[in-house]
């Protein structure tokens, strides 16, 4: 006679609850590496940041063009990256995002990156900061560019205060269309722009931005 197949046990809800547990006790334990790594991400700008990474955005006023937002997301680098026209000699390397909105409502999606001295443990306040941010574009009739420019500032209480040193100018023409690449800039093209960022989230920036579109 056939035996009839039994049905398969039902799992163990203490087996599925011991995965939740040990799977959480990973997420902890990696949590506390992270901080142990990088104490200072989850204080930059003098404010808790439970994500272990600092986001804000503010407005860069242009003589001739108007105005340009930028937001930036700014954490540890988890391997060595350094600009070449970065100050910072002896640095914590800086990775993250930005977004640059411009005067004519165009958006671009950057790359960033950067540093500060490696004697920032975990108050940053008044601390030197230096980012980059770059993206390669592809412009019509097959031309290209390569929009690059650097802030480089310090650390105020919840705002990172900082100054362009020219670069953003020398990437974009004085009416804000970003040059094409190999274009000659002219010395009385360019203009030190300034800019506070202050601790803010994207949705803020992105609705800033949709006002200068409309």
């Amino acid at each position: 006679m056939a035996q009839i197949p039994q049905a398969p046990k039902p799992r163990s809800r203490v087996g599925c609850f011991g995965q939740l547990f040990l799977l959480i006790l990973m997420l902890v334990a990696a949590l506390f590496v992270y901080a142990g790594l990088y104490p200072w991400a989850f204080f930059m700008g003098g404010t808790f940041h439970p994500s272990g990474d600092w986001q804000g955005w503010g407005r860069m006023k242009s003589r001739t063009a108007g105005d340009y937002l930028l937001y930036v997301q700014i954490g540890p680098a988890k391997h060595s990256r350094h600009s070449s026209g970065a100050s910072l000699t002896s640095s914590t390397s800086l990775s993250g995002n930005a977004y640059l909105c411009t005067p004519k409502g165009e958006r671009f999606d950057l790359t960033l990156g950067g540093g500060m001295p490696r004697d920032v443990y975990v108050n940053s306040l008044g601390k030197a900061i230096t980012i980059y941010m770059s993206k390669r574009e592809i412009l019509s009739l097959g031309q290209t560019s390569q929009l690059r420019f650097t802030l480089q500032g310090h650390w105020e209480q919840g705002q990172l205060v900082a100054d362009d040193r020219k670069t953003l100018s020398a990437a974009f023409l004085p009416d804000g269309t970003l040059r094409q690449q190999g274009s000659t800039v002219l010395p009385s093209q360019t203009e030190d722009i300034p800019v506070i960022l202050h601790g803010g989230s994207y949705s803020e920036f992105n609705a800033a931005c949709d006002a200068i579109r409309h």
